[in-house]
């Protein structure tokens, strides 16, 4: 294909919106002018107007980063007596750097501030409303963060009981991660999180889960993850089935581009907290070790999480830019499994699938300017004997050129069409359309 891969790459040469949860516009307004969700709907005009006179008409809404409440206004019936409750996160002023919450409950039809607390950063990452004990009186987990401190959240978890005069802080614990789940399977829900310690000059990271006992939180169990990283991107949470507990799946990075995954579980055998991949002796998660961001996801659609490990691809041109090949691995029972082997193009978002005597005998050539990988074939010793096919990105208003009639489009991009030219040795060993579109998908 060595005219295609010219003529391809010759082909391709010729070829944000910042948002802040406590926006200093967001003053409180008359409330005609504040009527656009997600801040609060008409019904509540006479809450915005009770807590106008309650604090200072010079404040401003604070709207959750994350999270199943994104309203600087969250009405509900919290403690189940049947009435109506609201939560309010703001800051005094545009000048303030300490977010607040205000509640109120209803009493005798109307709205009635029953109290306020003061945060512990200038923004509220997340709000979790629920039982963890089962009485009927939710609690309040409430994630507050500083901007531009990525590990500078603080957790605090507020009790409150049937008539809502006894609503406390119980816990205040710093935290990087945090969700809520039945961890141990009795119904009751717990609080999962990662945070860092620093003894002597030492930092380490745990993995923590606890739950609530009386009025106080007690701590179930921690384990030791990874302390060399420099943040955590997602979590993902799979739900318990069988024999399998509730298992977190924590997507983390190491420096600017290597990415590992922490697993998180609760071992009701053992009655401990699980993370799995950490080497004692190293002190270091190196199992699910990868060298792009590439992130955790169900790749087979089987209901289960997938931890992406990658390993340099055997090639004979190491010039041409590192293509690792990505293996797919489901942990259970202390076992990984290899669900799948694929080609990550990290940057133009597609994989290339491949199976286990492909890998054995598969290079890619990667020229990273023209956004061009060639796939070729190669003996067992990595030398190439023929390129099979090629795989491209094309700007969309480039797809009509007649240069790219010969191309099978793949993916159908916002920015451009992930194509594909198949060369005659790939055809002679039985690579066509349906190969290609069965092989190629888009990154999870």
């Amino acid at each position: 294909m060595k005219a295609k891969a010219v003529l391809c790459i010759a082909a391709v040469l010729a070829l944000s919106l910042i948002f802040s949860s406590c926006d200093s516009a967001e003053i409180i307004r008359p409330v005609e002018s504040l009527l656009s969700p997600p801040l609060y709907h008409e019904e509540y005009e006479e809450l915005v107007e009770a807590f106008r006179e309650s604090v200072s008409k010079d404040v401003v809404f604070c709207t959750p980063q994350e999270g199943e409440h994104r309203s600087a206004i969250v009405v509900e019936d919290i403690d189940s007596d049947g009435e109506t409750e609201a939560l309010i996160f703001y800051r005094d002023s545009a000048d303030s750097s300490v977010a607040r919450m205000h509640y109120f409950n209803v009493i005798d039809g109307e709205w009635v501030s029953r109290g306020d607390f003061n945060g512990y950063g200038n923004e509220i990452k997340k709000t979790v409303i629920t039982d963890m004990d089962g009485d009927g009186n939710s609690e309040l987990i409430i994630i507050w963060s500083v901007s531009g401190v990525s590990s500078g959240n603080i957790m605090s978890v507020y009790r409150t009981s049937y008539d809502f005069d006894n609503y406390k802080e119980v816990s205040n614990e710093m935290c990087t991660v945090c969700e809520v789940a039945d961890m141990d399977g009795d119904s009751k829900e717990e609080i999962f999180y990662m945070n860092q310690v620093t003894v002597s000059g030492i930092s380490q990271r745990y993995a923590r889960a606890i739950k609530l006992s009386g009025d106080a939180v007690v701590l179930m169990g921690e384990a030791k993850v990874d302390p060399n990283i420099s943040s955590y991107t997602s979590v993902k949470t799979e739900k318990a089935s069988g024999d399998s507990p509730l298992k977190f799946y924590v997507d983390a990075l190491k420096g600017e581009s290597q990415m590992i995954t922490e697993l998180v579980y609760w071992d009701s055998g053992k009655s401990e907290l699980c993370a799995p991949f950490l080497d004692a002796e190293t002190m270091s998660n190196s199992a699910t070790l990868r060298y792009e961001p590439i992130a955790s996801a169900d790749v087979n659609n089987d209901g289960v999480i997938d931890i992406p490990v990658q390993n340099k691809l055997l090639g004979e041109e190491p010039d041409s830019g590192d293509v690792y090949v990505t293996e797919w691995i489901n942990y259970s029972d202390n076992t990984a499994e290899t669900v799948l082997n694929s080609l990550v193009n990290y940057a133009d978002g597609y994989m290339i699938q491949l199976d286990e005597n492909e890998i054995k005998n598969t290079g890619v050539r990667n020229y990273t300017a023209q956004n061009c990988w060639v796939i070729y074939k190669t003996d067992n010793k990595g030398k190439s004997l023929s390129e099979l096919y090629s795989v491209l990105k094309i700007p969309s208003d480039r797809w009509d050129n007649e240069d790219f009639k010969e191309y099978i489009p793949v993916i159908e991009r916002d920015d451009g069409v992930i194509c594909a030219y198949i060369t005659q040795s790939g055809a002679d060993i039985g690579i066509n359309s349906d190969y290609i579109t069965g092989r190629i998908t888009r990154t999870p």
